[in-house]
């Protein structure tokens, strides 16, 4: 009796101990994390955000603090979105309410400080912005050359039609 429950337990020993590994050396090693998991800071693409805002107006802390701009042609790009995670309810109602899905959790969960200034996040980085700014500049570049040659062909266009005249009422005479 006293040495079948003994087989018994090094079996289990021994089967747990050449199975599969249920445990992560943590700090190395991640835990996967699931698809649906909402957590972490926002990430998102400037270049794809259209600046409507409408994630600010869905959250129920206002947890996020953006900072529009618009450009020479009317559009609008977003150049600061500062997630703030400690006022954050993690409710994915901004991820929700983002009509051309930009917004997107970082699936960080080890993201804990011990000030409240670390816990802001910037979702636009500075090399973003640095391409937000080239952005601009072209645009309002273009938009003045285009303004230029608008110009020029409405100050040539009245010219042309007053020589039209005068040449008609030559051949008139």
């Amino acid at each position: 009796m006293f040495g079948k429950g003994l087989l018994t337990g090094m079996g289990v020993t021994i089967k747990h101990f050449f199975g599969k590994k249920e445990t992560f050396c943590y700090p190395e090693e991640k835990l996967p994390v699931a698809e649906g998991f909402r957590g972490g800071n926002l990430t998102m693409d400037w270049r794809v955000c259209i600046a409507c805002q409408l994630c600010a107006m869905a959250c129920p802390n206002k947890a996020l603090e953006l900072k529009v701009v618009t450009d020479a042609k009317k559009k609008r790009h977003m150049e600061h979105y500062i997630h703030k995670t400690g006022r954050c309810l993690f409710c994915n109602l901004c991820v929700e309410a983002c009509p051309v899905h930009t917004l997107q959790w970082d699936k960080n969960f080890a993201f804990s400080s011990w000030n409240k200034a670390a816990m802001t996040h910037d979702a636009v980085s500075d090399a973003d912005r640095t391409d937000l700014k080239e952005l601009l500049a072209n645009i309002e570049a273009k938009a003045k050359a285009e303004a230029a040659e608008k110009a020029k062909a409405a100050a040539e266009a009245p010219a042309a039609p007053a020589k039209q005249q005068a040449d008609a009422k030559g051949g008139e005479a």
